[in-house]
């Protein structure tokens, strides 16, 4: 955290930590005698670093709960747990994406647009059904065999299965069903067979539907969730838009993440409102910001101690900051703290950090200047190509933002490793350089000690005591040391006797790497008894003289892979050894000289300085350059291709909107001319209809005519219809707010007729009415005979005829006037059915019209938000483009920085290269004056070439004068990306 502080002077951490903590003592002495205009009272710093600790060990414990959880959703949690946490509007959703599936997040807004479409149709029947239910009696209505039940109901009131029904429904329901009667409760049932009927179908098509839509409407009693809608669209829209990453998103359907992120948002992350908010490029900002950097490789103790330590240090750490920060205001200061840097030990200064910090302040700024956040209405879900284009470029802005975040640490002790063969003496060298006495692990005869990579400390160096090389009996040896060697900055290469193959390979691979590398051939001499040290120390020349000839051997190796050969020295490592154990001191000091240990320190110091140095500039400009250089190369690859697609749209949107009104208009005229034509068919069977109409079933009758009409049908193929002409152009015509309900069944008002029974009755009352009236008639006109017991035949059969005439009459009248009577009722019928249907087909007609309207009014507004869309999306991808330049800007910033700390640590002018650009990997393009290209030249010399890249060229205007090439010199040029 000091280097971090201090890195604007050019301070780096290599000095180490007792060096930094007395140079910032000094500065603030500094700061605090000049009296800096502006001087931070005591503790201004301390509200930003505690809000930093604490969000930092606020991640620590999100980080914590999440990896205890069963899932591991993505590779990189805590990054993903972060980027949930800045997603606005996420608190408002949690609870909504309960149980969320994985595939609904990974779903598309079309296919919740369809859902959102289908979803409450499908659920319509069954919410109707249970509308006309007592709420109570559903917790349990589906454990009743319904139709036995209505059998039993439909029985007489007092019968033995009608009381046995009635029961079998009160033991499954509520209080409430004991207050309804027999006829009360059957058309109840009835509705339980329809909801029945409406789930079963519900259950149908969700089978053939993503297994993710049961999550938007998980229950027929529940209906369509709506919030659930919302909270996916907004998720959906936040991966589509770039906000965050596809595998992101997908850890909210974790419920364990949902808690963690839940709880997170509860603790206050990083504030800008305690303390005034510090520009990018302030000593405040550096440290949150390095803090963040560094915390989720530290312990969560170690955080909370490092705030306890800067609590008690914050005086020191206000006035450093201040005058880290005035620096560029204040000449006197300026020049007092150069005074102090000067004091540094040589090689502690590197000013590239600084450099590379203020270029990515820059293009910061410039991004945030720019990439203003833009909000798109509900309709741009609603195009499938056009979401494509923004998720595209907001996937552009979140790379940029990503790439100009967090400055790479590359600070610390610098690394060196010991490597070598078996046996070669590492350890010995090892113990030898850091002054220890202890004999503890150092190799006797064909014994080897060390099997693991282990770290010792020197000042500001760290060394790396590697598992031998060529080992026959443990094949882990050999990556353990190899991979020591690639993360040190410089590697110490051991030599001892021979140089076998595999030694041989490993060398080579280490100098085409451009590792900063010293060869030591360690003598062997036995020098483990007084009188053998005695004798070395008095001729060590002896000793040498028959190691000598190793260094061709190590010069031919490395010519074989076209390498200059390292510089190699002749070292005594068991003599300098026994140096460090004796007890005088006069002697002691005789044998270390004798051993050449000093000579090794002071090359390697050489080496570390000249190379290390430059190979830490590389890799802190590797860490800036990379994510910027990768951004850049997506703006080259993406921007024509969204440019294209992005006019494309623009040219295909008023006509898709034109052919799509059309379109929709004639659907609406051809519905119209089929319902007519329904209206007709309908009419034309209403007499068979009208006849079994007038019975207690005559609702059913009607019911069952209607819907063998398949009117239902004729409304789904309309918006259907709609719908695919809308997909046909890209687009997903979702519900509207004024969509009118469909027009349910339109039931005439039917008189009963009269019974069968009733009509036989009165024809039978009729006849004999009739009958007797003949009779009497024909008693008065005729008289009865007297006297006449026995009337004759012909008297009998003359009454007969005419009380039999009667009879007929009378029921003749009867039947004439049954028949006036249902004439009358059937035609009064067939008017009520006609009427019935016309208001049916009326209702329908006019929904049919109001859909069409409110589905050309949709696409009117659809299309003016999509054009809104698309004019907004067009100024974030001329944002991008305006963008473009700048990043190639600062890509250039970051190589020529780069080129002139290596023409600086080489000895010459940093002012002599006036633009450096990278192709990546393979060429350094140097401009340079005429002037100067001889010194640039001689100080660009081919040491410093493997080190950044395959070939170095140096050019003028007027065209390349110059190529230094180093190991990989044959390799082709690339093109200049402009």
């Amino acid at each position: 955290m000091l280097s971090l502080l201090l890195e604007p002077l050019g301070v780096d951490a290599m000095a180490g930590p007792a060096a930094l903590q007395r140079f910032a003592k000094d500065v603030a002495a500094v700061a605090q005698a000049r009296g800096c205009a502006g001087l931070p009272p005591s503790g201004s710093t301390l509200a930003w670093v505690s809000d930093a600790v604490a969000a930092c060990v606020a991640e620590h414990e999100l980080a914590l709960t999440a990896t205890t959880g069963v899932h591991t959703p993505a590779p990189d949690r805590d990054a993903s747990l972060r980027e949930l946490k800045r997603l606005e509007g996420l608190r408002t959703h949690l609870r909504a994406l309960e149980d969320v599936p994985v595939e609904a997040l990974r779903a598309g807004a079309a296919a919740v647009a369809a859902a959102e479409r289908l979803l409450p149709d499908l659920l319509e029947p069954c919410r109707r059904a249970d509308r006309e239910w007592p709420e109570a009696i559903w917790r349990s209505i589906r454990e009743i065999d319904i139709e036995p039940v209505l059998a039993g109901l439909g029985g007489r009131p007092g019968g033995r299965k009608a009381a046995e029904a009635r029961e079998l429904v009160l033991r499954h329901s509520a209080t409430a069903a004991r207050e309804l009667r027999n006829r009360e409760l059957v058309p109840l049932l009835e509705k339980v067979l329809d909801f029945v009927a409406a789930e079963e179908s519900f259950e149908a098509v969700l089978s053939q539907r993503p297994h993710w839509w049961r999550w938007l409407a998980p229950d027929v009693r529940c209906g369509f969730r709506s919030d659930r809608r919302a909270a996916l669209l907004w998720a959906i829209g936040a991966r589509d838009t770039g906000a965050v990453s596809g595998s992101t998103v997908d850890m909210l359907a974790d419920a364990d993440i949902r808690a963690v992120i839940e709880h997170g948002l509860t603790t206050a992350p990083v504030s800008t409102g305690v303390a005034p908010a510090a520009p990018a490029a302030s000593s405040a900002a550096r440290l949150t910001e390095g803090l963040l950097a560094v915390a989720s490789r530290t312990d969560i103790n170690e955080l909370r101690a490092f705030e306890s330590w800067y609590r008690k240090n914050v005086d020191l750490f206000d006035r450093v900051a201040a005058a880290v920060d005035l620096r560029r205001t204040e000449p006197d200061l300026r020049e007092a703290l150069g005074a102090l840097v000067s004091r540094l030990a040589s090689g502690a200064v590197d000013t590239s950090r600084s450099a590379y910090r203020d270029i990515q302040s820059t293009l910061r700024e410039e991004a945030e200047a720019r990439l203003s956040r833009t909000s798109y209405s509900a309709h741009v879900i609603e195009s499938e190509d056009l979401v494509g284009v923004i998720r595209r470029i907001g996937s552009l802005e979140r790379e940029l933002r990503d790439s100009v975040r967090v400055m790479p640490s590359a600070g610390g002790r610098l690394r060196v490793a010991i490597a070598g063969r078996t046996k070669s003496g590492k350890t010995t060298l090892r113990k030898a350089l850091t002054r220890d006495a202890d004999r503890t692990g150092i190799g006797r005869g064909a014994h080897r000690t060390t099997r693991e990579t282990s770290a010792f400390h020197v000042g500001p160096v760290t060394y790396l005591d590697t598992p031998g090389f060529a080992a026959k009996d443990d094949d882990l040896d050999a990556p353990r040391a190899r991979a020591a060697c690639d993360s040190a900055d410089a590697v110490i290469w051991n030599y001892a006797e021979t140089l076998r193959e595999e030694e041989s390979a490993e060398l080579q691979r280490l100098l085409l790497a451009g590792k900063p590398l010293l060869a030591v051939v360690n003598v062997k001499g036995r020098v483990d008894e007084p009188h053998r040290l005695q004798r070395f120390v008095e001729n060590p020349e002896r000793e040498f003289a028959s190691a000598a000839g190793h260094a061709v051997r190590i010069a031919q190796v490395s010519r074989a892979v076209d390498v200059a050969p390292p510089v190699v020295l002749l070292v005594h490592s068991g003599a300098a050894h026994e140096a460090v154990s004796m007890e005088s001191r006069d002697p002691g000091e005789r044998a270390l000289r004798a051993s050449r240990l000093p000579e090794l320190e002071l090359s390697l110091s050489r080496l570390l300085a000249e190379r290390a140095i430059p190979l830490r500039a590389v890799r802190l400009a590797e860490g800036v350059r990379a994510p910027v250089a990768a951004f850049h190369g997506r703006l080259v690859e993406e921007l024509p291709g969204i440019d294209l697609a992005l006019g494309e749209l623009e040219r295909t949107a008023s006509s898709d909107r034109a052919a799509l009104l059309k379109a929709f208009r004639s659907a609406g005229r051809d519905m119209r001319a089929r319902l007519e034509a329904e209206r007709h068919r309908a009419k034309e069977l209403l007499p068979d209809v009208v006849r079994d109409l007038g019975g207690v079933d005559d609702a059913r009758r009607w019911s069952d005519f209607v819907t063998g009409l398949e009117l239902e049908g004729l409304l789904s193929d309309l918006e259907n219809e709609f719908e695919l002409e809308a997909e046909k152009r890209g687009m997903v015509l979702g519900p509207t707010a004024s969509t009118p309900e469909r027009p349910g069944d339109t039931r005439p008002r039917v008189r009963p007729r009269a019974d069968l029974k009733e009509k036989a009755v009165s024809l039978g009352t009729a006849a004999a009415k009739g009958a007797a009236t003949a009779l009497l008639g024909s008693i008065a006109a005729k008289g009865i005979p007297k006297k006449l017991a026995v009337p004759p035949p012909l008297v009998t059969a003359s009454y007969v005829a005419e009380t039999l005439t009667g009879a007929v009459k009378a029921v003749s009248g009867e039947v004439d006037r049954a028949r006036r009577a249902k004439d009358r009722w059937t035609s009064a019928t067939t008017t009520e059915a006609e009427a019935s249907l016309d208001e049916l087909f009326d209702r329908l007609a006019a929904w049919s019209a109001r859909l069409t309207d409110d589905a050309t009014a949709h696409v009117e507004a659809l299309s003016e938000a999509r054009s809104a869309d698309i004019s907004g999306t067009r100024e974030r991808l001329e944002r991008l483009s305006r963008l473009r330049p700048v990043v190639r800007s600062t890509l250039d910033a970051i190589d020529l920085v780069l080129a002139r700390r290596l023409l600086a640590l080489a000895g010459g002018d940093p002012a002599a290269i006036r633009l450096a650009r990278r192709t990546p990997g393979v060429v350094l393009h140097v401009w340079t004056d005429v002037s100067r290209v001889a010194d640039v030249r001689e100080c660009l010399r081919d040491q410093y070439v493997d080190v950044l890249t395959e070939r170095i060229e140096i050019r003028t205007d007027s065209g390349c004068l110059d190529t230094r090439e180093g190991s990989e010199g044959n390799a082709s040029e690339g093109n200049t990306d402009d």
